[in-house]
């Protein structure tokens, strides 16, 4: 088994949202004077035994030079989740998502990887993902969060049933206040022609003051979150908005089958895309339930490989920063 240290697992877009948002009320010697930014949030999420969340968003990778052998990429993606929520008793929640990604890759006309695959080394990519999930209330302070993982990704035209890999995550949190949770956990994912993935799940919420918070858990809903880690400033409300402005990052891995085409060692191989996105984060949110986030950033460490359909290495590049922008919008009722 291969141990795997990254950060997060982008392809599967895991969220312990719940974790966080069912964290119990106990006493507290910090407790904010002012309710954070997503206390608006709160309130309409209160009105129903159900939450409901759907979401969406768009962000562009834009073109950026291989660091290691010749030729360019630049990404398109498209975003999309859906997720319900609720309590059965006092001591159990439950969450069942959906959530799926749409890349299109942009690659120059030569190149290592071009040269590797015979062709474009790959197109449009979709990955799509459910998971069901139960969170223990194990006494006042401690939750369990059990969540399944079963993912589809694949490029367009390849096979659908070839593309599956499936796992789970075990997390355990203990809230020391209302203002602070920590937690640990791992997400183990079997992985297309390669070894298990095992990942650390590292757990955080805390707010130190009413006006700064330190989250895993605060991203765009649609936005591939994970175990990445934001810094949030809570910038005040008006007219009934709620307006924060953070910094934050996290790392990606995104691994997916190929179709036919290309040479025959290309054909019906695998790919791996990862990196390390690193954003400034503009949100506003509304007692609707609306929330609109704007994000810009940069994304470093990158790195591509193309392997064939047994899992052996055909070519692999570095890629050069790549700045992006993004626009999510979500609505919770």
């Amino acid at each position: 088994m291969k141990i795997v240290t990254h950060l997060a697992l982008v392809a599967t877009m895991l969220s312990l949202h719940s974790q966080v948002h069912a964290r119990p009320q106990t006493e507290s010697t910090n407790t904010p004077t002012t309710p954070p930014a997503d206390s608006v949030e709160s309130a309409v999420s209160a009105k129903s035994d159900i939450d409901f969340v759907v979401a969406g968003g768009y962000a562009n990778f834009f073109s950026t030079d291989f660091d290691s052998g010749e030729g360019d990429v630049g990404v398109a993606r498209g975003f999309l989740s859906a997720s319900a929520s609720g309590m059965s008793g006092d001591d159990l929640s439950w969450s069942l998502d959906y959530q799926a990604e749409s890349s299109s890759y942009s690659f120059g006309p030569s190149g290592t990887l071009v040269s590797a695959a015979g062709g474009t080394p790959w197109g449009d990519v979709t990955s799509q993902l459910l998971v069901p999930g139960v969170t223990f209330v194990l006494d006042p302070r401690w939750r369990l969060t059990t969540r399944l993982l079963l993912q589809f990704a694949q490029e367009s035209g390849a096979s659908f049933g070839d593309s599956i890999t499936y796992g789970g995550i075990v997390a355990a949190s203990y809230s020391f206040s209302e203002t602070l949770t920590l937690g640990l956990g791992a997400l183990a994912m079997t992985r297309l022609e390669d070894d298990l993935l095992v990942v650390p799940q590292f757990i955080i919420d805390w707010q130190p003051s009413s006006d700064f918070r330190v989250s895993n858990f605060a991203g765009p809903e649609a936005f591939p979150g994970g175990a990445g880690l934001e810094g949030i400033w809570n910038l005040g409300s008006i007219d009934d908005h709620a307006f924060e402005l953070a910094l934050g990052g996290r790392y990606s891995y995104r691994r997916f089958l190929l179709d036919e085409s290309g040479s025959s060692a290309r054909a019906n191989g695998i790919a791996t895309d990862e990196g390390l996105p690193i954003w400034i984060r503009a949100t506003v949110r509304g007692k609707c339930g609306g929330r609109l986030d704007l994000v810009a950033g940069m994304q470093i460490m990158g790195q591509m490989e193309l392997d064939d359909a047994a899992g052996n290495e055909l070519a692999s590049v570095d890629v050069e920063p790549a700045p992006f922008v993004g626009i999510f919008m979500a609505f919770r009722f």
